[in-house]
């Protein structure tokens, strides 16, 4: 038997990346987890900056700046922008746990123990789960203006993103067990 040579034993070890196979069907659901993970973080980013956006226009819009008369914003209001700027803090929350979820690491120890093929399929279907509330999110975000906010906006915004915090529990929980 010949010699492969270095040649061709370098573009075999490039091919399988040192031990990583890019066309294992594992590796793939791996990279697919992450690419849904990302349209769901990406539409959180939206609707972040959505209501970053919101904020500044309702300011601009119903915050008188200070004058003798009323030296101090309207109480009401302050509380408008306040809850905008929590459901802001809580979309972002959001877009950074989502980012940073884990993913059961490559190991062939543990490749014994458990069936890492339907391990990762059943992670890829509780990711794309978040993938519909990120998106509502955003869409409810976007079509908000400063005279459309209201208590009820609010409330149906973080109905949203409690269905994404309870999407992020079942996917902690899943990946415990």
């Amino acid at each position: 038997m010949s010699d492969p040579g270095p040649v061709r034993q370098q573009l075999t070890n490039l091919l399988g990346a040192y031990g990583y196979n890019l066309y294992d069907d594992k590796n793939r659901m791996r990279a697919d987890d992450l690419l849904v993970r990302g349209q769901a973080a990406a539409a959180l980013g939206e609707a972040t900056n959505a209501l970053r956006d919101l904020r500044a226009a309702y300011r601009r819009q119903f915050i008188p700046p200070p004058s003798r008369e009323q030296p101090y914003p309207p109480a009401d209001r302050m509380a408008q922008l306040d809850a905008m700027a929590r459901l802001q803090e809580r979309a972002a929350d959001l877009e950074t746990r989502i980012r940073n979820m884990a993913v059961p690491p490559t190991d062939r120890v543990w490749a014994r123990f458990r069936d890492e093929a339907r391990l990762l399929g059943d992670l890829l279907l509780h990711d794309y789960a978040l993938i519909a509330p990120a998106m509502a999110l955003r869409d409810q975000a976007l079509a908000l203006t400063p005279d459309a906010w209201s208590p009820a906006a609010a409330s149906a915004l973080n109905q949203e993103a409690a269905q994404l915090e309870a999407g992020i529990r079942a996917r902690q929980t899943f990946l415990q067990a």
